[in-house]
């Protein structure tokens, strides 16, 4: 499962809308939808994509770990220690 597949999983599996999630977190929701569907683009390079992984995965109350780990391997990264 991708990155944007487990974040969305979560969301949803949480009753949450991407602007109730825009609202928690502060990031805005054309970046957790570009997220959402695998788009890193938006989010300012790889340290704030993951900063901002790490925010969504937090307030959904899910490991970011995995989710991070995932993310390094999609964009071609060797995983780092988190």
């Amino acid at each position: 499962m991708s990155v944007g597949e487990r974040l969305q999983q979560a969301r949803v599996a949480a009753g949450l809308t991407v602007a109730d999630l825009a609202d928690q977190t502060k990031i805005r929701a054309t970046i957790i939808t570009a997220i959402e569907q695998d788009d890193f683009s938006y989010c300012g390079g790889v340290t704030y994509a993951r900063g901002q992984i790490r925010s969504l995965a937090k307030a959904l109350r899910t490991d970011a770990v995995p989710i991070l780990v995932e993310f390094e391997i999609q964009i071609g990264l060797p995983p780092s220690a988190h």
